[in-house]
């Protein structure tokens, strides 16, 4: 009979123990307030140096030459060379970032268009996932014998590469973001590299918009015979999350 009994309050002990922890855990649960984390939106910095303009396509990248009448050239592999009718003449320019040799950034020039020709020579990036506080920056110049410009346009709704056809066509590439020398003075568009940043905002709170960016090479009287347009180069395109 001990022996039973001293079972039984063990047995007893033993379940009020557990009744005791349960109700401790039940008030535990009854007090605690439910946290929801939320997940910060990220975007990936990324940097383009142009080292190989024929390897863009395959990354995304789009060439679109509006220009009319179009001419023997778009954006294409930077250009700094010796020319001329003797070969010793320096063509073009070196890059800012060069690796290998001093070709190592794009450009376009007066050959976009033919005779005299209304310029409009697209170059867009891929989709690029942003937010509010990032930014874009990339260093430009130009030759400098004849006027030349360039607009920075913004498609932030659709995601395509999509410029029209004609030289006045926009597309989807509607935001303004930047206007390098829109009087097409001679001087106003810099001769040496200089860097341009474009700081991103006006999305939705907390929202991610995938953006294409496009360089406008915008010469309305340009060509071998137009008044306008020389030659310009983009290097180290770059990307930055903040």
């Amino acid at each position: 009979m001990n022996r039973i009994l001293t079972n039984d309050k063990i047995l007893f002990t033993t379940t009020c123990v557990c009744i005791f922890i349960g109700l401790m855990t039940g008030c535990e649960k009854d007090n605690t307030k439910t946290i929801l984390q939320t997940t910060p939106v990220v975007t990936k910095s990324f940097v383009e140096e142009f080292d190989s303009v024929a390897n863009l396509s395959a990354k995304g990248w789009v060439i679109k030459n509006n220009s009319f009448p179009f001419g023997p050239t778009a954006w294409r592999q930077g250009k700094y060379e010796l020319g001329g009718k003797l070969g010793n003449t320096v063509v073009g320019f070196p890059a800012y970032s060069a690796v290998y040799n001093q070709n190592e950034f794009i450009s376009v020039d007066l050959n976009a268009g033919s005779g005299a020709a209304q310029i409009s020579c697209w170059l867009i990036t891929p989709p690029i996932p942003m937010k509010n506080g990032d930014e874009i920056s990339f260093f430009t110049r130009s030759h400098g014998d004849f006027a030349d410009r360039m607009q920075v346009r913004g498609n932030f709704t659709t995601a395509s590469a999509n410029v029209g056809n004609a030289p006045a066509d926009l597309g989807d590439f509607t935001s303004l973001l930047l206007d390098i020398n829109p009087a097409l003075t001679k001087t106003d568009y810099p001769i040496e590299w200089t860097k341009y940043s474009i700081p991103i905002s006006g999305f939705p709170v907390n929202g991610l918009v995938s953006v294409r960016i496009g360089f406008r090479y915008y010469i309305p009287n340009g060509g071998p015979n137009g008044t306008d347009s020389d030659m310009i180069g983009i290097d180290k395109f770059e990307f930055v999350s903040k």
